[in-house]
């Protein structure tokens, strides 16, 4: 009996653990703190600026400098750096006066502020700017990618893609051209495909290159769930990995904050209908009516929206969990 009760004691607290994991970040008067997903406040707001989190770490501002706290409010790395990114695959890309380098989730510095600018980690590298030029260093800080790329984008699938010139191709690991320089612009790989731009028009290549899905859109954004958003004339729909229509065009065309927004998570995708933002379902169907000025994806069960000129909290039923007073 005893050691179901531990047992069970052990699987509450992990439960308990998963769920706190994940704070979402709120302003209250001229100060930002966190809030659980049910609207609980458990970071006072106290910081300057704050942003989400990331393999349990997230950026906060304290007067004029950024460090990172846990989820129980404990400042793991104590404000000193003029910017951050968010932690992936253990490191943060952090600036101390006009350089880039990286941290390790002990704050400790693993790569030295030398970069003018730096990219997350993905795939065990990251792309970083020197002087015009971009290239990829490993966690250690060798470059292993010498600086010769205008613009150099994440790794996905063994493959980043990169622009010599005005062109976008993708290169491996070892520096190798696996696609050539050939595109207008280039995403990284999602669910094996990535979107490209050619003639203006914006279609899908798979890994060897080869084009699987026409160019025939005026913009394409990544896959996510095995759907992708695309937008014909002024209207947004969603394809499937065949390029087939899973939902037909019939959404407004506006600028969203990050092609996060256009895509599924969770199951449930922001569309704009007559002026308004909704959500829907992967059969189109509407799930939270048309009535947010701005939205957002989904992040375990929880989206931030607009309305009335405030921000707040919606949950996966369209129940407001906290709402902007100011």
């Amino acid at each position: 009996m005893r050691k179901f009760i531990s047992l069970m004691t052990i699987v509450l607290l992990s439960f308990t653990l998963s769920a706190q994991s994940f704070l979402y970040p709120v302003k209250a008067g001229n100060k930002w703190g966190y809030i659980d997903g049910s609207g609980k406040m458990l970071i006072n707001p106290q910081f300057e600026n704050a942003d989400v989190f990331s393999e349990g770490l997230a950026p906060v501002k304290t007067g004029n400098m950024w460090g990172f706290t846990d989820v129980s409010g404990k400042l793991i790395v104590n404000p000193q750096f003029s910017e951050v990114k968010s932690f992936n695959e253990g490191f943060a890309a952090i600036r101390a006066g006009n350089k880039w380098g990286f941290i390790d989730k002990e704050g400790k510095i693993s790569v030295n502020p030398q970069f003018d600018d730096a990219d997350n980690f993905s795939e065990g590298l990251a792309a970083v700017r020197i002087s015009t030029s971009w290239a990829f260093i490993n966690s250690a800080g060798k470059i292993v990618l010498n600086p010769q790329f205008n613009m150099a984008k994440n790794f996905s699938y063994g493959l980043a893609p990169v622009q010599i010139g005005l062109a976008w191709g993708f290169v491996n690991t070892a520096a190798r051209y696996v696609i050539n320089p050939q595109f207008e612009r280039a995403n990284s790989f999602k669910e094996d495909l990535a979107a490209v731009r050619l003639n203006g028009k914006w279609g899908y290549i798979n890994k060897e290159g080869k084009l699987v899905i026409d160019y025939q859109f005026a913009e394409a954004m990544d896959f996510s769930g095995s759907v992708a958003a695309v937008r014909i004339g002024s209207k947004w729909g969603f394809i499937n990995l065949e390029g087939k229509y899973a939902i037909n065009p019939q959404y407004e065309d506006a600028v969203t904050d990050s092609d996060e927004e256009r895509s599924f998570s969770e199951g449930l995708a922001a569309v704009k209908i007559e002026g308004k933002w909704a959500y829907i379902d992967k059969f189109g169907k509407i799930q939270i009516n048309p009535k947010f000025s701005n939205a957002s994806s989904f992040n375990q069960g929880v989206a931030s929206v607009r309305s009335n000129g405030k921000w707040e909290y919606i949950d996966r039923n369209g129940r407001t969990i906290w709402k902007q007073l100011n």
